[in-house]
């Protein structure tokens, strides 16, 4: 990647306090700047339809990547990618296999710190977007995107979530 492209795919990301310039949507800008864990938000929203949905553990460019969707069960609502890279896993392989788990919770659990968060809203052809789509199901579209990284015992990894249209809503009666 070239310096220029970095740069600009870098200016891509906003601080929260960006949003209200961007997100007129309050009701998203809520969800996307929750500070606590999100899981938690999610859980107490959906009830009993509360779904964790684990679709992936795997090693993909010399990272292990966890891809998750959180929502309800007819419904999802973010789509999560965690990147973690191979020193960390050698400090904490329980990272490899975390299973239906929150990473979130698990990583609170450990004492884990966590960076700001950075926000963008990402277009349909970018990768991670691209795929949040596919695997929810959703007509191309711009979608919002948060970032952060975590450290464990000072050994980083990274989260992105990709906040879908459904978000909050339930899922349409049959």
């Amino acid at each position: 990647m070239t310096s220029a492209t970095a740069r600009s795919a870098a200016e891509l990301w906003l601080p929260a306090e960006a949003l209200n310039c961007y997100e007129g949507d309050a009701r998203l800008r809520s969800w996307l700047t929750t500070t606590g864990l999100l899981t938690e938000r999610v859980r107490a929203a959906s009830g009993a339809t509360f779904r964790l949905q684990v679709l992936a553990e795997e090693v993909h460019d010399g990272e292990h990547r966890r891809v998750i969707l959180l929502g309800t069960h007819a419904q999802p609502w973010i789509y999560a990618e965690t990147s973690i890279s191979d020193t960390t896993l050698a400090q904490h392989p329980w990272l490899a296999r975390m299973g239906e788990v929150s990473l979130g919770e698990t990583l609170a659990a450990h004492g884990a710190t966590r960076s700001d968060f950075a926000y963008a809203r990402l277009m349909p052809d970018t990768p991670l977007v691209a795929r949040a789509l596919a695997q929810a199901a959703l007509a191309p579209q711009p979608l919002w995107v948060r970032r952060s990284d975590f450290a464990v015992q000072g050994a980083p990894l990274r989260v992105q979530e990709v906040f879908l249209p459904g978000i909050g809503r339930a899922a349409p009666l049959t």
